[in-house]
């Protein structure tokens, strides 16, 4: 067997660059260092952490190579084992296991277009300014208001010619029944009183059946402009006017004259706050 060393430290290194090169395994590289420990003990007192030299026995010229653990360390390098990486269905152990994936997973069909609702008012979530977005509220509820305010108006001021149109209606078949009973007796004095007074109140129910028809006009052209305190009048004077020629509201007509104010009251109410609140705004804008 030829002698891994034959020549001083240049030979040497030769021989480690070449092994550096060949040994590609962990198997090869541990038997090289336990070949070359076996073959070549350390001398004593000299540090495994030192450089491998060639150095001459006290007893011969056969050379002795000195291999340090960092030398062993360049020899060897790393290979991860191949049971180290992830392989689906199987566990760390290797046995079968279930996919997470199982038949291709849960599928769920999705249209094509999305719709859906809106009754958030979004404006709080668009950055307008907080006194601007507060006068825009108080207006649309102050719009609310003159719309329940304007539509109890038109119906209070409804019932009231209705009950016009009722008194007007009876009065004139009263006052042909007393002219036609007056027509038959001639002669008959008192008859014929009845039947000029019969006529004097049907004209009388007819002027009011007019003014009252006149005041439901007004309240429903006030109610068209959304003029809260016009469509009140224009109940309140249809419901005098009625009352005049006879007219007696039941308690609906009366709940709903009630209505017409309160919700008025409302309104105005209502339309005070929308302006303070547009003030404000005006004045944050440097316009008042």
């Amino acid at each position: 067997m030829r002698p891994l060393v034959q020549s001083e430290t240049g030979e040497l290194m030769v021989l480690r660059n070449t092994l550096a090169k060949q040994v590609n395994t962990r198997a090869i590289g541990m038997a090289a260092c336990a070949a070359l420990f076996v073959f070549a003990p350390p001398v004593v007192g000299q540090s495994t952490n030192e450089p491998a030299t060639v150095e001459q026995s006290a007893q011969g010229t056969m050379p002795k190579a000195r291999i340090t653990k960092r030398d062993c360390k360049r020899l060897i390098r790393h290979q991860a084992r191949a049971d180290v990486a992830y392989q689906p269905g199987v566990d760390v152990r290797g046995n079968p296991v279930v996919s997470a994936d199982a038949s291709g997973g849960f599928k769920i069909p999705l249209p094509d277009v999305f719709e859906f609702n809106i009754t958030k008012d979004l404006t709080t979530y668009l950055g307008d300014d907080e006194d601007k977005l507060a006068a825009d509220k108080a207006a649309a509820i102050a719009a609310e208001k003159t719309v329940a305010a304007t539509n109890a108006a038109v119906t209070s001021a409804e019932l009231s010619l209705a009950g016009a149109q009722t008194i007007a209606h009876n009065t004139a078949a009263a006052a042909a029944a007393a002219q036609a009973a007056a027509d038959a007796a001639p002669n008959d004095a008192a008859l014929a009183a009845a039947a000029v007074a019969a006529q004097q109140t049907a004209d009388t129910a007819t002027e009011g059946l007019t003014t009252t028809q006149a005041a439901f006009d007004a309240t429903t052209s006030a109610s068209t402009s959304n003029d809260t305190a016009a469509a009140l009048a224009g109940a309140q004077s249809a419901k005098s006017a009625a009352e005049e020629i006879g007219y007696v509201p039941d308690a609906t007509a009366t709940s709903a004259a009630t209505a017409a104010q309160t919700t008025a009251a409302d309104a105005a109410a209502a339309d005070s706050a929308a302006a303070a609140a547009a003030k404000v705004v005006a004045s944050s804008e440097g316009m008042s």
